[in-house]
């Protein structure tokens, strides 16, 4: 038997079907951060272009909202939107996890970051910009922040690591597995976001990844049961525009 055949004889094993779809996730969430880069890059292009830096507006709708474009083109290209976009209007097991998930992130909010201080990784929270616009003090700009990150950013980022990389991933691996590698992706995600961040040093990129890789999970697992995006999309969004965790700690006094 010749080399390439032996090769193509161990990629028909279960196993080699196993490292084909976690190569191929590895391969999707590398995509979709290029084509976010790309479009952060484009809009500053253009934000600079039309003399638009200073624009609260342009400061809230500016995001990777290219990651729609690549997730589309990734369906058009695979032909099984079946397979990868599972949505439908919720269920009362569906409003359960939207009403449940954040108060798991909140735990999470109060737990994780003492325990990654102790072992010496900063907290930089390499952050959007979000927070330099004080949206609590400016309420006219709130629907535009809640359409870009409930319409936009969150849909894009749960399209990509809940859809594409899950559903690739689903072909080879059961629930566990698929929860968990896509869980790891997206920290990796994260992580990479960070190292390509200002600011931010190799400890802070790494906690971030780690910080993100609780939420990675619990979303994929959220997905594997619910079969529907709507859930993580919602939730998602949710993380970055109720910080129920701050008003936890707030209302504790700790």
């Amino acid at each position: 038997m010749s080399v390439p055949s032996e090769i193509t004889a161990v990629l028909q094993t279960e196993r080699g079907r196993q490292v084909r779809a976690a190569f191929a996730g590895l391969g999707i969430t590398v995509g979709a951060l290029l084509a976010g880069l790309i479009g952060v890059i484009s809009m500053g292009g253009l934000v600079s272009l039309f003399d638009l830096t200073e624009s609260p507006v342009v400061r809230v709708l500016q995001g990777n909202y290219i990651q729609v474009g690549f997730a589309g083109a990734y369906l058009v290209r695979q032909g099984d939107w079946n397979r990868y976009v599972k949505i439908r209007g919720p269920t009362f097991e569906d409003i359960d996890w939207i009403v449940g998930l954040p108060l798991l992130f909140a735990a999470q909010g109060m737990v994780l970051p003492p325990i990654l201080a102790a072992v010496g990784l900063p907290h930089p929270q390499p952050g959007t910009g979000m927070e330099e616009l004080a949206l609590e003090t400016r309420p006219l700009l709130w629907p535009i922040a809640f359409t870009g990150m409930y319409l936009f950013a969150a849909p894009a980022e749960e399209l990509v690591y809940r859809g594409l990389v899950q559903g690739r991933l689903r072909a080879a691996f059961d629930t566990l597995g698929v929860v968990i590698l896509g869980g790891l992706l997206f920290g990796v995600m994260h992580f990479l976001v960070g190292l390509m961040t200002q600011g931010v040093s190799f400890g802070g990129s790494l906690y971030w990844g780690i910080d993100t890789v609780v939420p990675g999970l619990v979303w994929g697992y959220a997905y594997e049961r619910t079969e529907n995006l709507l859930v993580t999309v919602v939730t998602h969004a949710m993380a970055w525009t109720v910080a129920l965790h701050e008003i936890v700690l707030y209302v504790l006094r700790i």
